[in-house]
Formats: C-alpha cells, structure tokens, sequence
C-alpha cells in the first residue's frame, strides 16, 4: 500500500499494520459493517436533559443567528464520557464558541480557532465575567445607554457597499446611529456593558433589515419584506422608543445570561495570548485558518479534540455572518470577500502539497467516481474540486489532530452527511477511514438525531427536509 509523509513536519502516518492489512485485506464496505456494529442511534439532547436542558441554557443562546451552531451535549457527552478534567481541550472550528464554554464550566483550559472574525467576539460575550454583586449596577448601565443612545444625529459608516439595498432609509438612519453610539462606548470604562450592548445591538440590526429570519443566511424574501411593513408601521406609530425598548429587552435578556453562568459557575481561568509557559487554567482564542495551527500549536500538548468542521458543501458561513462583521466593524467587502475564497466545504484549493487526491481512503476513491458520474448534472465542474478539497483538507486536519494530541488524547468529530444531488455521500465512512489511517483507534460511532428543525421555507435543493441527524466519531491516539 503507497504511504506518503504527513504534511505535519517530521512525521509518518501511524497506522498500524493490522489497521493497514484490514482495510488492504477486505473490501471496504465489510470493514464499515464491522465499525457500524459499534455504532448506535441516540438523542445526545434527551441523554444529557438532566445537566444540558436545552441547546440554549446559559449564554449558549446569546446571538443565536450563527449558522449551523454546534449544539453543547455535544462537548459535554465528551467531557463526561471521557473523564476530561483539568485538560486541554481544541476545538479548532470554533465557531460560534460552544466547545469554550462547555470546556471552561467543566473546569478544563480551552484553545477556539476558527477563520471567522465573529468567533473572538462571540466567545468574548458568552464567557463574559462579571461581579455579581454589581448586578443592579450592570442594568442602570444599560439602561441609561440604551435611553439617550439617538440623542445625536451622528451615524457610523460600516465598510459595507451595498448595505442601502439590506434596509428601508428610515431604518438605517436609526441603525447607522445607533452603532455610531455604540463604537463610541469607552471600553476602558465599561468594556462588559459595552460587549452585552453590541451583541443586542446585531439582533436589532438583522431584525430591521431585509434578511430572512428564518435563515442564518443573509438572503431576502417576501416574508421578510411582509413583517417589514409591520415593523416599520410600528416605528411610525411608536417612533424610536420601539428601537430603546427592544435594545434594552435583549440586552437585559444576554446581561441575565451571563449573571446566571457566573452564579453557577466560578470561572476560574485566564484569558492568554500566547500558549507559552501557561501553568493554571486558561482560555486562548486565535483567528486562524486550520493549516496555520501547527505553527502556534506544539506537538503532543493537547488532551482532547472536540469540533465540528464545516460540513462538505456547506453555506457560506460569511455570507451568513456578514451583516454582522459589518457592523461590529470587524472587515470590510473586500476582506469578506477574500476570506469567503478560503471557507472549508466552499473553497476550491487545498492546505495540502500533494496531487490533489487522497491517498489509501478507499471510501474516498469509491465517492469520488461517483460525483464524477454525477458531474453531468452540476452547474459547474467546480463542485468536484471542492469535492477534493474537502476531503484533503479534512485529511491535513486529522493528520494535524494526531500530531498535537498526547499520547491516548481523543479526537471527536461532530459531522453530518448532506446529499449531493439526491445522493448520499457517506462522509462518516470517509472520515473513519482517514482516521483508522493516521493511526487512531475508533472508541465510538454515534448517530445523533435532529428531532427540531428550523429550515427556511421553499428550499430548493436536492435536501429540501435537510439532514436526519449528524454523526459523532470518537477516536484515541495509541
């Protein structure tokens, strides 16, 4: 069997010989029937009810707009099931922050990565510390911010172009004004109201524009334009103290949140910016893309995985967060627009060196040949390089994994399988394999089934009811 050398510096892939001569001796699919033998259905949801009663509890739900949210049962499940206390846990799609925060209250160190701007704000917000003696303190800040926030006419200017086709005029004087007084906020005074604000501040300003709220997705539709009509009619009958009354409602909602995780929970950790000579619990968040990593991170320090990479052919998650990056002043078009290139499930370029093509991932091969089969009914050949790309990238990721966990360190990967084209793709069968190849032993396959849905109306695609459940793979490092 052809072996290539990792694109980690200085190692091998690890399999081991019987792990090789399985998949080299059988075919494929009898090997996935012996893994699925392992696997079970559950509702990691109604498992963890008793510790986790909703995907929302604590400052999980503040901004809940980001799309495709990794739910907390999931970290939580691992942390628990794998006794992970006092470690360090990655999670290098970070995302909205889930894994941070699952990992601090269960007294771990965390390190969160993820390309998008978004994340260090978010996990900033959802792992706010506050004095909870102060807490009347906190609501006369708000509340008097919120009061004399349109007292002056001046507006902020995100770095936007086309922002005049997202709103009504009206409307986007008072946003323009509105984050005009935020930004100017001192942050040295008041850095938490100040967080707790902006964050009320972007539900205000997806509420009032065109985009759909149905969707994480920045898109516009007629149900949108309807509500809008009863929105506005409201602000003309009710003028800005509509705008004040709802900014201080959720800010009042996210402050509450942030209260309840501090009484529950010390946190006791360190905000770091660098990961040297870190001896207490600590969290570090960095902006990174995923082949960048092994530069920061050094190799066998880390206990645990815990992550949901985007999934293949997923939404743009800056087309969905873009609205707000604007606003909070975060990029501009034209970084957007760069960045957007380099999205994993999107992009058409690889982190890795070779010919393009997966080595030894037989699934891989065998999924391949039939996307090119399908080719036929794409829009674009591209689809089938971004097809590879994927999947190359997922393979840098994993051979990344087992590069900077310890020895006996666990790699979870929270996946879901989407459809191309009305056809199954079987990425869990994909990702196995890539794992059993660069040397883990598979500890669990679990399907974790999605009972609530909110998917947008009329979708028109291949997957209109979207995806029955994703898939956790739980693997150790020899």
């Amino acid at each position: 069997m052809t072996r290539y050398t990792s694109q980690i510096p200085g190692k091998q892939n690890k399999a081991t010989k019987e792990q090789l001569a399985l998949y080299s001796q059988i075919d494929l699919s009898e090997a996935l029937k012996v893994n699925a033998i392992n696997s079970q259905t559950i509702s990691l949801r109604e498992k963890l009810a008793n510790v986790i009663p909703s995907t929302t509890y604590l400052t999980h739900g503040i901004h809940n707009f980001y799309p495709a949210k990794f739910i907390p049962q999931v970290p939580r499940y691992v942390i628990e099931k794998y006794r992970l206390r006092k470690k360090i846990i990655l999670d290098p799609f970070a995302g909205s922050g889930t894994t941070a925060l699952e990992s601090m209250i269960t007294g771990n160190s965390n390190i969160s990565s993820d390309i998008n701007p978004m994340t260090p704000f978010l996990i900033d917000v959802k792992m706010l510390k506050l004095d909870t003696s102060k807490e009347m303190e906190y609501f006369k800040a708000i509340s008097h911010h919120a009061d004399i926030i349109f007292n002056n006419d001046k507006e902020f200017e995100p770095r936007w172009s086309n922002v005049d086709y997202w709103y009504r005029s009206d409307i986007l004087h008072r946003i323009k004004q509105m984050w005009a007084y935020i930004h100017s906020i001192d942050e040295n005074v008041e850095p938490e109201i100040k967080t707790i604000i902006k964050a009320a501040g972007l539900y205000i300003s997806r509420k009032y524009s065109f985009g759909d709220d149905e969707t994480p997705k920045l898109t516009q539709s007629r149900f949108k334009k309807a509500r809008m009509e009863k929105l506005v009619d409201s602000l003309n009958n009710h003028g800005r103290s509509v705008l004040i009354k709802e900014l201080k409602s959720r800010s009042f909602e996210y402050l509450k949140s942030c209260l309840e995780l501090n009484n529950r929970h010390k946190l006791n950790f360190s905000n770091i910016s660098r990961l040297n000579n870190v001896s207490q619990p600590f969290l570090y968040v960095t902006n990174k893309s995923i082949d960048l990593l092994p530069i920061t991170i050094q190799p066998d320090t880390i206990d645990c995985i815990v992550t949901s990479p985007p999934y293949l052919y997923a939404q743009e998650y800056f087309r969905s967060t873009k609205i707000d990056l604007y606003w909070l002043d975060l990029l501009s078009d034209l970084q957007v627009k760069n960045l957007t290139k380099n999205e994993i499930g999107q992009k058409k370029t690889m982190f890795s060196e070779n010919d393009g093509r997966i080595i030894n991932i037989r699934s891989y091969e065998s999924a391949l040949e039939r996307i090119i089969d399908l080719s036929v009914n794409f829009k674009t050949q591209d689809n089938i390089q971004r097809f590879v790309s994927y999947f190359t990238d997922m393979q840098f990721f994993i051979r990344f994994a087992e590069e900077v966990l310890k020895t006996d360190g666990i790699l979870s990967i929270f996946i879901g399988e989407p459809k191309v084209f009305g056809h199954p793709i079987s990425v869990k069968d994909i990702i196995i394999e890539i794992m059993i190849d660069c040397g883990f032993k598979i500890e669990e396959t679990l399907f974790d089934l999605i009972k609530n849905r909110n998917l947008s109306k009329n979708r028109l695609n291949e997957n209109p009811e979207g995806i029955a459940g994703e898939w956790l793979i739980v693997g150790r490092k020899p």
